[in-house]
C-alpha cells in the first residue's frame, strides 16, 4: 500500500475517486466511532491505501475513548488538528469530523491546505486548474466548510453525517451544507435529469415532476429532521438517565455502557413511535449491544421485537426485519440454539428476497453459521462455501466480511476434525482483522479463540494458552473484564490448563468463569451447561467421581432444558455421562447411552468426525471392561484409517490407550503389553510432559505390564517416577492413589 498523499499524487484522479475514497474512508472513521473511540490524529500520512483501493487507519497511538474525560489536549498533528483540540480541550467525534474535512479540501484540490493553522480555504480557492475551480464551487465547497467549522457544535454531527452528504452531492440530490432554495433544488433536481430537461417536447411534464419532487423531497427532508430530533432527544435522554451525577450519591463515578443501554431500552417502549422502521433499527443496534456484552437473553428479546417490523409489508420494512433476524440467528448458533437459528436465518433469507450478491452473500454466511450449530455440517460447508466466493467477488479478498466467512469455515474444519485446514483458515482470517479492525476488536479477539481452541485440538498446548491469553487481555478491555466473553476465555484457558496436568490453576479458573458468566446470563443457560461439564471432566481426572457426575448430569439437564434430544451439545453430555458411568462400574447403564450416542452422531456427522471417533473409541473401552476383548479390537480396527485421528495427537493417544490396555488383557501377549505402554508413555512425556499427571498414571500402567513379565527392578523405577506427581496433583480419594500403594506394596516399595 501507500499512504493517501502518494495515492492522490501518483495519478491524476478524477473528483468522483476523490469523494470515493473519502467516502471508505467515513466509513473506517465510523466504525472506529461505533466503538467510542476517536482517532485524534487524521492526517493523509496515517491512511494508508491497500492495492486494492481500501484505506486502513495507521497510528491509533493517541486515539481515545469518547467518554475519556481524563484529559489534556495538545492532541494531533497542526493543519489537520481541529480548533478544539489546538486549544487543549478534550477531542471528540467532531474533532474527526474537522480532520477528514481538511484531508478532502487536499483530495479535492491536490494541494495542501493550512499548514500554518489559520482557516481552512475553500477548494475551489485552494485549486490552481481554472475548469477544477469550477466544478469545486458549490456542493464541495459548501461540505468542506460545514466539516471545517472553528465551532464542533456547527460541523456536521457524525462522520455519518458527513459521509451522507458527500453521498448525496454524488447522486446529484440537495446538500444538507447549503441552504434549500427553490433554485438550488431545481439545479440538482435538473442535474439528475438533463436529457429529459433537454427535450422540449417532455418540458410541460418535466416542471410538472419538478414541482412533485419539490414537494416530495421537502417533506421528506422535513421527516428525516424529525427523525434526527427524534434520535437526538432519545440518545440524550437516555444518557441523562444513566448520568450518575443525576443519581446522586448512589451512583456510580462513571457512565457504564450497560447503564445506557438499560435505559435506552426502557424508553425504546414508549418513544420514537412515530418512526416504526427507525424504531426496529434501533432496537436491532440495542439488541447488538447487548450481545456483545454477552447479555444474550435480554438481547434475543429485542431482536425478535425488531423482526416484528416486517409486518408493515414494504421493501425496507422486509430488509430492516431480515437484518434483526440474521443478527440473531449468529447469537443463537454461537449459544448451541441451532433449529432456532436454522429458522431465523431461512426466513433472513425469505425476507431478503431477491439475489442481490452482497445481501445473497450474508444470509449464505448467516445459514452456514446456523446449519453448523445444528450439526447438517454438509449444508453449512456449501452455504459458507459459496457465501466466500461472492464475498471475494464482490467485497474483495481483504475484506472484513470476507475475513468472517473465512473464521466460520475454520470454525467448521475444526469441528469435522480437519486441524489442520481449519489453522490454515484461521490464519488468514487473523491477517485480514488485523489489517481491517486492528488488533483491539472483537473480530481480531475472535479469531485468536478460535485459533487457540485449534491450536488445544492438536495437543499443542503451549501455543494455545499464549494465544488465548493474549485473546483475554483483548476481550478484557473491548468487553470488559466481567463480561460473559471473558468468562468464555477463562473457560478455555482453563481447559488448556487441564490438558497442560495443572490441575489447581484450572480449576480456579473454571469456577471464576462459571461465577463470571452467571452474574451476567444466570445460572440455567447453556453457557452453564458448558462450565458444568468441563468442570466435570477435570473432577473426574482428578478423582472426584461424585463431584464429576454431578457436574457431568447438571450438563446434561441444561441442555436438555434447552435444546432437542438429538441436539448435538445434549449428545454429547450424553456420552460424557456414560463413559463415567462406564468407568465406575456401571457398565450396563453406560452401554446403551453410548450406543445411542454412537447412532446419533452417525446421524448427524458419519464416522469421520471427532465426536463419532471418541464414542467409538469410548465403546472399544467399554467391551474391554465388559470381558469382550474381541469386539473391543473389533471397535479398535475400525479407527485405523481414520482421517480425524491422523490429524489429532489427544485423540491418537487415547486410541493407543485403549489399544494397550487390551494387550494386558490378552492371556500370552504380555510382551505386546509391555511394548505398546512403553509407546504410550514415551508418547505421553512428549506431548504432555514428564509430569503430567497422564504420564505418571500411564506408568502405573507400563509398571503393571513390566510385573506380569517379571521385570521387577523395571517396574519398581516406573513407580519411583510416577508416585510423587499423582501425590502431588491427585486427590487422596482417588482409585489411582489406591491402586499406586498396591503396586509399591507389591514391588517392595512400601511395608504392607
Amino acid at each position: 500500500g501507500r499512504t493517501l498523499d502518494a495515492w492522490r499524487g501518483q495519478a491524476a484522479r478524477p473528483l468522483d475517486a476523490c469523494v470515493d475514497m473519502m467516502l471508505r474512508i467515513c466509513r473506517a472513521v465510523q466504525a472506529a466511532h461505533q466503538r467510542l473511540v476517536v482517532h485524534c490524529d487524521l492526517k493523509p500520512s496515517n491512511i494508508l491505501v491497500r492495492e486494492d483501493g481500501e484505506p486502513v487507519l495507521l497510528d491509533f497511538g493517541i486515539a481515545r475513548m469518547q467518554d475519556d474525560a481524563s484529559g489534556a489536549g495538545g492532541y494531533g498533528t497542526p493543519g489537520y488538528a481541529s480548533p478544539e483540540q489546538r486549544a487543549g480541550h478534550r477531542p471528540q467525534a467532531a474533532s474527526d469530523v474537522y480532520s477528514l474535512g481538511v484531508i478532502l479540501v487536499e483530495l479535492l484540490a491536490g494541494r495542501r491546505a493550512h499548514p500554518d493553522g489559520n482557516a481552512v480555504p475553500a477548494p475551489s480557492a485552494l485549486a490552481e486548474d481554472g475548469r477544477l475551480k469550477r466544478r469545486l464551487r458549490g456542493d464541495l465547497d459548501a461540505i468542506c466548510a460545514r466539516a471545517c467549522r472553528p465551532e464542533a457544535e456547527d460541523r456536521y454531527p457524525s462522520v455519518e453525517a458527513f459521509a451522507a452528504d458527500l453521498e448525496r452531492h454524488r447522486r446529484h440530490l440537495p446538500v444538507r451544507a447549503r441552504p434549500a432554495t427553490p433554485g438550488y433544488r431545481m439545479r440538482r433536481s435538473l442535474r439528475r435529469r438533463w436529457r429529459g430537461a433537454a427535450a422540449a417536447a417532455v418540458f410541460v411534464a418535466l416542471v410538472g415532476t419538478f414541482v412533485w419532487r419539490l414537494d416530495a423531497e421537502r417533506a421528506r427532508a422535513e421527516a428525516e429532521a424529525r427523525v434526527a430530533q427524534e434520535v437526538s432527544d432519545f440518545l440524550v435522554a437516555a444518557f441523562e438517565a444513566a448520568d450518575p451525577r443525576g443519581r446522586g450519591a448512589a451512583g456510580a463515578e462513571r457512565i457504564e455502557a450497560r447503564d445506557v443501554l438499560d435505559q435506552a431500552s426502557i424508553r425504546i417502549g414508549r418513544e420514537l413511535v412515530s418512526d416504526p422502521l427507525l424504531r426496529a433499527r434501533l432496537l436491532d443496534t440495542l439488541a447488538e449491544a447487548y450481545n456483545n456484552l454477552g447479555e444474550t437473553e435480554r438481547a434475543n428479546g429485542l431482536f425478535r421485537e425488531a423482526a416484528e417490523v416486517a409486518r408493515d409489508g414494504s421493501r425496507e420494512a422486509r430488509l430492516i426485519a431480515a437484518e434483526a433476524l440474521s443478527h440473531q440467528a449468529v447469537m443463537l448458533a454461537n449459544a448451541g440454539h441451532g433449529a432456532d437459528a436454522v429458522a431465523a436465518a431461512e426466513h433472513a433469507d425469505r425476507l431478503r428476497g431477491d439475489r442481490d450478491p452482497a445481501l445473497h452473500a450474508e444470509s449464505l454466511n448467516t445459514l452456514g453459521l446456523a446449519y453448523q450449530s445444528s450439526g447438517d455440517l454438509d449444508a453449512a460447508q456449501a452455504a459458507l462455501e459459496s457465501a466466500l466466493a461472492l464475498r471475494r467477488e464482490v467485497i474483495g479478498p481483504r475484506g472484513l466480511e470476507t475475513s468472517a466467512t473465512l473464521h466460520n469455515l475454520g470454525q467448521l474444519a475444526s469441528r469435522r476434525g480437519r486441524l489442520a485446514e481449519a489453522e490454515a483458515l484461521y490464519r488468514e482470517a487473523l491477517a485480514i482483522k488485523r489489517a481491517a479492525a486492528g488488533t483491539l476488536s472483537y473480530e481480531y479477539a475472535n479469531g485468536l479463540r478460535g485459533l487457540g481452541v485449534t491450536l488445544a485440538r492438536q495437543g499443542r498446548y503451549a501455543e494455545a494458552g499464549d494465544i488465548l491469553r493474549e485473546c483475554l487481555t483483548i476481550t478484557e478491555r473491548v468487553h470488559g473484564a466481567d463480561s460473559s466473553r471473558a468468562a468464555d476465555l477463562h473457560g478455555e484457558l482453563a481447559s488448556v490448563l487441564q490438558d497442560e496436568g495443572d490441575y489447581d490453576a484450572s480449576e480456579q479458573e473454571y469456577r471464576a468463569a462459571i461465577a463470571m458468566d452467571a452474574a451476567v446470563n444466570g445460572a440455567d443457560t447453556l453457557d452453564q451447561a458448558v462450565f458444568a461439564n468441563n468442570l466435570a471432566s477435570l473432577l473426574e481426572m482428578r478423582g472426584d467421581l461424585a463431584g464429576a457426575e454431578e457436574g457431568y448430569r447438571r450438563s446434561l439437564e441444561l441442555r436438555r432444558r434447552h435444546l432437542e434430544e438429538t441436539a448435538p451439545a445434549v449428545v454429547r453430555a450424553r456420552a460424557n455421562l456414560a463413559r463415567l458411568l462406564m468407568r465406575t462400574a456401571r457398565v450396563a447403564q453406560a452401554r446403551p447411552m453410548l450406543e445411542a450416542a454412537l447412532d446419533d452422531w452417525l446421524a448427524l456427522h458419519g464416522e469421520d468426525n471427532p465426536d463419532t471417533v471418541i464414542t467409538r473409541i469410548s465403546l472399544a473401552e467399554l467391551e474391554l471392561l465388559d470381558a469382550h476383548p474381541d469386539a473391543a479390537e473389533r471397535a479398535l480396527a475400525g479407527l485405523a484409517a481414520s482421517p480425524v485421528l491422523a490429524e489429532s495427537a489427544p485423540l491418537r493417544l487415547r486410541r493407543d490407550v485403549v489399544a494397550a490396555q487390551l494387550a494386558s488383557a490378552r492371556d500370552g501377549a504380555t510382551a505386546d503389553a509391555v511394548a505398546q505402554w512403553r509407546a504410550v508413555v514415551a508418547t505421553a512425556a512428549q506431548d504432555l510432559g514428564e509430569m503430567h499427571v497422564r504420564t505418571a498414571q500411564w506408568r502405573l500402567d507400563y509398571a503393571r505390564a513390566l510385573l506380569a513379565a517379571a521385570r521387577i527392578d523395571d517396574a519398581r523405577m516406573e513407580i519411583e517416577r510416577a508416585a510423587p506427581v499423582l501425590r502431588r496433583l491427585l486427590l487422596p480419594q482417588t482409585p489411582a492413589l489406591a491402586d499406586l500403594q498396591g503396586l509399591e506394596r507389591r514391588t517392595g516399595l512400601a511395608s504392607g
